[in-house]
C-alpha cells in the first residue's frame, strides 16, 4: 500500500482551516443563544409575550408562556361604574369557584389550563360572588389583596 506524499506544511494549514471553521461554528451558536436569551428576558407581560409569537393557551384568563418557562396572565380589566343589571336575583344563577385549580369565579363551568401558581391558593378562602356589574367576580378583601400580593411579588 501507497501512502501519498502530502507535504507537513498542506497538513497544517488544513488542520488550522478545520480548527477556524470549528470555532467559528461555536461562536455563532453561542451568539445565538446570547440573542435568543436577551430576547426573551426582556419579556415582562402578558402583551409584550403575545406580541413576540409565544403561544397564548386558551384559558380565562388568556396566558402565554415564553420558553424559559415564565407565565403571563392576561389581566382582564374589569369597569369601576357599576352597572344595572335586568335580571333578578332570583333568577341568576349562582357565582360558584372554577376552572382547573378553583382560581375562576363564574356563574358557568369554566375551562382553564390544569397548572397550579401559587396564587391560586389565595382564592381558597375568597369570595365568590355576584358584584355590583352583575358579573360573578372575586369579593376585594383586605386578606385576598395581600395575599395575591404577596404571591406575585414572592415574598
Amino acid at each position: 500500500m501507497e501512502t501519498a506524499n502530502i507535504k507537513p506544511s498542506v497538513i497544517k494549514k488544513a488542520a488550522f482551516v478545520m480548527a477556524g471553521l470549528i470555532v467559528l461554528i461555536g461562536l455563532l451558536i453561542i451568539g445565538r443563544d446570547i440573542f435568543t436569551n436577551v430576547e426573551e428576558t426582556s419579556i415582562t407581560s402578558f402583551a409584550e409575550c403575545a406580541a413576540a409569537g409565544y403561544p397564548i393557551m386558551e384559558s380565562y384568563p388568556e396566558q402565554c408562556r415564553t420558553p424559559d418557562g415564565r407565565l403571563f396572565v392576561n389581566e382582564i380589566a374589569t369597569s369601576s361604574a357599576p352597572t344595572i343589571s335586568t335580571s333578578t336575583p332570583n333568577t341568576a344563577k349562582a357565582c360558584k369557584p372554577t376552572g382547573c385549580s378553583g382560581q375562576i369565579c363564574a356563574d358557568e363551568e369554566m375551562a382553564s389550563t390544569c397548572e397550579f401558581r401559587e396564587e391560586y391558593a389565595c382564592y381558597e378562602s375568597a369570595v365568590c360572588e355576584r358584584q355590583a356589574n352583575g358579573q360573578c367576580g372575586w369579593t376585594e378583601t383586605a386578606e385576598l389583596t395581600s395575599c395575591l400580593n404577596q404571591t406575585r411579588s414572592g415574598n
